[in-house]
């Protein structure tokens, strides 16, 4: 019986779709190369900064990962251009399929909390702009504990927040690395598979449940206490 559901934000409940849009805007045909790897390395840098417990605010390791990711496919870019780039992560919308599943959530009487790596400022603007706030019991962030997904505390954290065992809060995410830490924490888990594409990865946890739309997880769930 999971008592309480967490949300990824970034490409589980908001679109990152129109950063790439802005991206193409700025540098051309360049951009869906540069696009793929600021992804990669934004996660990298922040997996390296949690390691080396050299906390700095997620917009850091997203902004150098697009300077990194620019250099490498040798693509020349103003820093007005990036900070152009890095604000198209503040004017993002959420995926057309979330409102529903969150009403449908909510209707079972369920507490739900948004978990990001970014800043509590950042998440609370998105989930504003995307008129979902008011589903939250909270915003979760890492900055609380000054490290990143998919460290354990950050995770124990967010059980904490909900004031619950680990084993009773859910954690819904898109990304494959978030749900096998938050396993590896003894949250219950449901990865969204958002790209058809997608494979997990073939480590000795699984997802508890795996969903083709965001819409089947209130019909997953048992119904709440």
């Amino acid at each position: 019986m999971n008592s309480a559901v967490a949300f990824d934000i970034y490409g589980t409940l908001i679109d990152t779709q129109a950063v790439l849009t802005r991206l193409s805007a700025l540098i051309g045909d360049k951009a869906p190369a540069v696009s793929q790897l600021w992804r990669q390395k934004q996660l990298e840098y922040s997996f390296r900064r949690g390691l080396m417990a050299d906390y700095c605010d997620f917009s850091v390791c997203t902004r150098q990962a697009l300077v990194f990711a620019c250099q490498h496919e040798q693509v020349s870019i103003s820093v007005d251009a990036v900070e152009q780039a890095m604000q198209a992560y503040a004017e993002l919308d959420a995926f057309a399929d979330v409102p529903a599943g969150l009403e449908a959530l909510r209707q079972q009487g369920r507490p739900l909390y948004a978990f990001s790596n970014g800043s509590r400022a950042a998440v609370q603007r998105l989930l504003d702009r995307a008129g979902i706030a008011d589903y939250f019991s909270a915003i979760v962030s890492v900055e609380d504990v000054r490290s990143f997904k998919p460290d354990p505390k950050v995770y124990q954290h967010l059980a904490d927040t909900c004031g619950l065992p680990a084993s009773e809060v859910c954690l819904v995410s898109s990304n494959a690395f978030d749900i096998l830490g938050a396993a590896h924490a003894g949250l219950r888990t449901a990865w969204l598979r958002r790209d058809a594409q997608s494979v997990f990865d073939p480590w000795e946890a699984r997802p508890d449940i795996v969903l083709e739309d965001f819409g089947a997880l209130a019909r997953q769930l048992a119904p709440a206490d």
